[in-house]
Order: C-alpha cells, then sequence, then structure tokens
C-alpha cells in the first residue's frame, strides 16, 4: 500500500502518482485524459447555438456560451477522476491524499468525492502542473507526505 496517492489535474488531463515513502519520490501510476474537454464547444454541443437580433439595428448573432459548456465537461471529468480515488480508497491503495489542480478543478474535485475520500485528503495546491515533471510536482508537497 502507498502512503500517499497525488492526483494533478486539469479540465482534460490527470496524472496520478504514488508515494510509498513520507519524503519518497513519487512514481506515476495512472493517465487519464478526458477527451471531450479538448473539444471547442461547437463540438460539444452537435445542434448550432441560438440567434438573436439587436435590440437596436438590423444585426443577429449567436447565442451560446461554450465555457458552460467546457465546464460542464470539466465536471464530467471530475467526477470519473473522484470515482478512481474512491476506488483506490476502498481497496486500500493509499492513507493520504493531495491535489495538485487548476483552482476550478480543485472545486470540482472536492464537490465529486464522497465524504470517505474528501476526509484522506492532506493537501490542495491550485497550480496546472499537468504537464510538469515529478522533481517540480514534488516540490509543490510537503517534505513529510
Amino acid at each position: 500500500m502507498a502512503l500517499a496517492w497525488v492526483l494533478v489535474a486539469n479540465q482534460s488531463h490527470a496524472r496520478l502518482f504514488e508515494a510509498a515513502q513520507r519524503s519518497g519520490a513519487l512514481d506515476e501510476v495512472q493517465a487519464m485524459v478526458h477527451p471531450e474537454s479538448r473539444l471547442k464547444g461547437r463540438d460539444i454541443e452537435s445542434d448550432a447555438p441560438g440567434r438573436a437580433f439587436d435590440s437596436n439595428g438590423q444585426g443577429r448573432h449567436a447565442m451560446g456560451n461554450s465555457s458552460e459548456l467546457h465546464r460542464r465537461a470539466g465536471n464530467k471529468f471530475a467526477k470519473e477522476l473522484a470515482h478512481t480515488l474512491e476506488r483506490g480508497r476502498q481497496e486500500g491503495r493509499y492513507e493520504k491524499l493531495y491535489i495538485v489542480a487548476e483552482p476550478q478543478m480543485v472545486g470540482s474535485l472536492r464537490d465529486a468525492l464522497k465524504p470517505g475520500t474528501r476526509a484522506t485528503i492532506a493537501g490542495e495546491t491550485g497550480k496546472n502542473l499537468v504537464n510538469s515533471d515529478t522533481e517540480e510536482i514534488r516540490a509543490q508537497l510537503p517534505y513529510w507526505l
């Protein structure tokens, strides 16, 4: 059993590490990608956005909010990650959980985690380090995990 798991994530990509020793290095266990979160708003929903007339004049413009579509896709990915973390906790694969993720994903993950898994969180960092090397990620964590 690993002493701690470290989840490093953004809205579309996540890496899961484990630390077997309190001051040891991180070993990557799993990488997860959520391709839907990388799509453009018009590719996420098949329907074209609605059209509206300007209140003054003859102009028309599309009504749509692609940021809302990306937020929903990110929340879906957070739920998938939460399921993975929950399964690992139930199997006794870690004691402590550290989350290093972009701020919006930290909130989405916190909301998606069950209380038992949420209780294992030993630390959170609001940074996007998915593409960083393990030394840079380890530097964001306490020396003694």
